[in-house]
């Protein structure tokens, strides 16, 4: 079987791109257990089709001379990885895809969907880091299926107008947890509150649909009322529009103090500096249960499936979001309606002396959970069938010249 993957050199959710070595940024190759599952297969041809749009160090160039060192770009790239050239098949012209191949592409990357015809096999997308922008460039192509950590057609209020046009198989796929989080402190030794962890941030498209442009307000409210919470939560949330203010350029600064911090922004502090300052798997351990605010749009944050590997109880919103990984509530997380009262109300109640023996239950299922199906190997294994299931009904629909 063959995995056709589209300019996959420049995929930061599968290998570290080159743009990320030159300007040592950090990554957060968020679907690297997939590839390395596919590689690890020896049934499994992978394959990257470069198209002409596959120079990543500069996408929006359409100028053929630069276009024409994308090839040498992939090949960088998969010797940075530590990828053997043998294991990736470059495909150079569109006709190279097959009737039965699996394709798939990420959404947040426009020139992935660079094509001048529809290749005729199983297209599948998936929408990690949902974002509508590339939604006319995924339309004219009709993809057979998408997936994502959350059925965003069914979570989020603005998908029909993005993707109405999409009625399709739509695949809910695992947060996956790095190895380095672990169980590493005893439960009894924790601090016998929460630890709310996770970034803020603030796409404008969602002011038409909720009124403001906050995609996680459940950790904002944290954010915003820590002290009042210190009983229950400790907050070490970040706001992306807050953190290390100082050191990003404002209208206020002269032309060569904006480039200044813009380069020392780039090349030297990154954003958040204080956020990784300090180690999340020993914050983790810290606490006996954690909080991770989900976006509103639908989805939940990956900090969860981390802090239950590390043996914390979870606290989610009963919304529905966990049940979609076959999670339940009261089991292998506590529920609480996403108001601060209520919130405040569970910890309060898991905090006693007579509930500590439910609270180890829970976080230690959890745990037990996440670790058996959040795993890389066994989500890669599991996403893999799936598209195997799909393109089998996809092949039986269309069987081809």
């Amino acid at each position: 079987m063959r995995i056709v993957f589209v300019n996959l050199h420049g995929n930061e959710f599968l290998v570290k791109t080159l743009n990320k070595y030159i300007f040592k940024q950090s990554v957060a190759i968020k679907h690297k257990y997939f590839l390395d599952y596919l590689i690890s297969r020896d049934d499994v041809e992978v394959c990257s089709f470069i198209n002409k749009r596959g120079l990543s160090l500069s996408y929006t160039t359409r100028n053929r001379f630069l276009q024409s060192f994308r090839f040498l770009e992939h090949r960088i790239t998969m010797k940075k990885n530590g990828i053997p050239l043998d294991k990736i098949k470059v495909l150079k012209r569109e006709e190279d895809i097959r009737h039965d191949d699996i394709v798939i592409m990420y959404q947040i990357s426009g020139p992935q969907f660079e094509f001048d015809k529809r290749p005729d096999a199983m297209i599948a997308v998936s929408q990690l880091h949902f974002t509508v922008g590339t939604a006319p460039a995924i339309e004219r192509l009709d993809p057979d299926l998408m997936f994502n950590e959350s059925n965003m057609q069914k979570r989020f209020v603005g998908f029909n107008e993005y993707f109405g046009w999409f009625h399709k198989e739509y695949m809910v796929i695992p947060f996956v947890f790095a190895n380095r989080f672990k169980v590493v402190k005893p439960f009894a030794e924790r601090q016998n509150k929460a630890v709310s962890v996770g970034t803020i941030t603030y796409p404008g498209y969602l002011v038409k649909y909720y009124g403001h442009d906050c995609l996680q307000p459940a950790r904002k409210q944290v954010y915003d009322h820590a002290k009042e919470l210190t009983p229950w939560v400790d907050c070490f949330n970040s706001d992306y529009l807050e953190d290390d203010k100082a050191s990003k350029a404002s209208a206020s600064d002269n032309k060569l103090v904006r480039i200044f911090k813009r380069l020392n922004d780039k090349f030297f502090t990154g954003h958040q500096k204080k956020y990784y300052s300090f180690d999340m798997v020993e914050k983790f351990n810290d606490y006996k249960m954690c909080v991770v605010g989900e976006e509103i749009t639908g989805l939940p944050g990956i900090g969860f499936v981390e802090g239950m590997a590390c043996g914390c109880a979870y606290l989610g919103q009963t919304v529905g979001y966990y049940e979609d990984y076959g999670m339940k509530e009261g089991v292998h997380y506590i529920g609480y309606d996403g108001t601060l009262d209520d919130l405040k109300a569970k910890i309060s109640y898991y905090q006693q002396p007579e509930h500590q023996e439910e609270l180890e239950m829970i976080a230690k299922a959890g745990c037990e959970f996440v670790r058996s199906h959040f795993n890389g190997p066994a989500a890669a294994e599991s996403l893999l069938n799936n598209l195997l299931a799909a393109q089998r009904r996809w092949l039986e629909e269309h069987p081809g010249k």
